[in-house]
């Protein structure tokens, strides 16, 4: 007999080797990390790496991955024009779902190849803090600190 797992808003998920959870145990792991370790001794980025590569970067391997998340940081001008026009008191959450559901009409990228889903992964990571940072300065009516795309 198959079963469902039910994730977040009821949405069907399937089974995963990248984390585990053991709510009982309050234990929390990302490929064989637990996260407690993870945020003692890692970053943002090295943690992103571990869940893309299956283990932690090496020094080079950290850098040119920092580099990729750096090139790939801007968002669309057009959907920063858009950041604007939200009223300012909007949950901070629904923005950043709507906004990052917008992407798929930004980006051509296929799933076909493991590439194609990387790069989209690389595109989300970079992207999520530029449109948080992005919506807290315009609801606070301060300057963009990022360029923006033309």
């Amino acid at each position: 007999m198959d079963t469902k797992n039910i994730g977040l808003r009821n949405i069907e998920v399937a089974d995963t080797k990248i984390s585990s959870i053991d709510g009982l145990k309050g234990k929390l792991i990302y490929r064989g990390y637990d996260i407690l370790d993870l945020t003692k001794n890692s970053n943002f980025e090295e943690t992103c790496y571990l869940l893309l590569h299956d283990e932690l970067p090496t020094k080079n391997e950290f850098n040119d991955f920092r580099a990729k998340l750096a090139d790939a940081r801007i968002i669309p001008k057009q959907m920063q024009i858009n950041m604007g026009n939200w009223r300012k008191d909007a949950d901070p959450m629904d923005v950043l779902q709507a906004f990052v559901a917008a992407f798929g009409g930004y980006y051509d990228e296929e799933f076909a190849t493991k590439e194609a889903s990387y790069e989209r992964a690389i595109n989300l990571i970079s992207k999520v803090p530029t449109i948080i940072s992005s919506w807290h300065r315009i609801r606070n009516n301060k300057k963009l600190l990022i360029q923006i795309l033309a």
